[in-house]
């Protein structure tokens, strides 16, 4: 699934918007709005962005995570090896080994938790600015025409780009910015 965005000048446009793509035959649960106003954007009954979708949460979490395999790695050889012929020395390894995987991974989701979500970070300033993101999950090449169509016509939509529907912990900045709302 790829989710397409667009880039709208506020909340009230990315509702017409909205609903002339649900209108056209997309799910009204495959359109996401990113706006700093919540109460807003729920108030207009849009699908505002949950907090996995919004932060950098489960990005930086996969980061740590593979950090971790790694640290994992290496205290387990040190582990094994300094515990040799000791009787607890396999549980000794193993509870090094779960130390040095669980950490990273959990450290690397409290960072993002405080951080924007990767595919949003090159539309932080627009957003903080007043302006909507719409995210578009599209599945088939009708829902797309049906989509592409529908925008067409709407003047103050700006494509923005597409993104896959998977985190992909390679992609985005190495340096998470700041969630700042």
């Amino acid at each position: 699934m790829k989710k397409h965005l667009f880039l709208l000048p506020g909340l009230k446009t990315a509702k017409e918007l909205s609903e002339q793509l649900e209108s056209a035959g997309i799910d009204h649960n495959r359109i996401h709005i990113a706006h700093e106003d919540h109460t807003r954007a729920m108030k207009y009954h849009l699908n505002d962005l949950n907090f996995l979708e919004e932060t950098d949460t489960i990005h930086s979490g996969e980061r740590g995570f593979m950090v971790g395999v790694i640290l994992a790695t290496v205290v387990g050889f040190f582990t094994y090896n300094l515990l040799e012929g000791h009787p607890a020395g396999g549980i000794g390894t193993v509870f090094a080994c779960l130390i040095a995987l669980g950490f990273p991974t959990w450290l690397g989701g409290m960072i993002g938790a405080s951080s924007d979500n990767y595919r949003l970070q090159p539309y932080h300033d627009h957003i903080q600015q007043g302006g909507a993101v719409v995210m578009v999950d599209i599945s088939n090449p009708i829902e797309r025409e049906r989509m592409n169509e529908t925008v067409s016509n709407y003047p103050t939509a700006r494509a923005a780009g597409i993104a896959s529907g998977l985190d992909n912990p390679f992609a985005g900045q190495l340096i998470p910015r700041k969630h700042l709302s």
